[in-house]
């Protein structure tokens, strides 16, 4: 299954988001079990009958389901993932070092870029973090783990230059 913000690729058909929604059974479930046969993987949960839709009882088993689940926080809430949050405050980092000016001179210093103008410093700042990290866009590091990597240790860098 392939995913896209406006289609739901399911075995080679796609179908539209709207599609989908107009056909979805809404309810709360806990996690109850997973487990993994020569099938899948089996996951269990439990939903209370109140909030089980009556077409959930009717239909057969064996009926195929596109499924989409949201984590629910104490405040029944949507919750976002650690990772999720981590990734995004990282392209936030990104973008504010870009625009700092002890981040410019660490840039210089240690041979990233060669460029002493202010003004040209951040765009200079920001062409050398694409090229070292090998991306095109900040927004790559949502896929690109060694990209992250890569800026992280540049980040790390800064910060053990900065002390000094």
């Amino acid at each position: 299954m392939e995913n896209t913000a406006s289609t739901v690729v399911v075995r080679k058909r796609k179908i539209k988001m709207n599609e989908i929604r107009d056909a979805a059974m809404n309810f709360e479930a806990v996690k109850v079990s997973m487990s993994q046969d020569r099938n899948g993987i089996i996951l269990r949960l439990n939903v209370h009958p109140n909030d089980c839709p009556q077409e959930l009882h009717t239909d057969w088993v064996g009926t195929r389901y596109v499924v989409a689940m949201v984590r629910l926080n104490d405040q029944d809430e949507p919750e976002t993932r650690e990772e999720h949050q981590y990734i995004e405050r990282l392209i936030a980092s990104a973008g504010l070092l870009c625009r700092n000016i002890d981040f410019g001179k660490y840039m210089n210093d240690a041979g990233h870029i060669d460029e002493h103008d202010p003004v040209k410093v951040e765009e200079a700042v920001t062409n050398s973090i694409r090229k070292y990290c090998n991306i095109k866009s900040r927004s790559e590091f949502r896929s690109d783990p060694e990209a992250r990597k890569k800026f992280e240790q540049l980040r790390e860098d800064f910060k053990t230059w900065k002390k000094n």
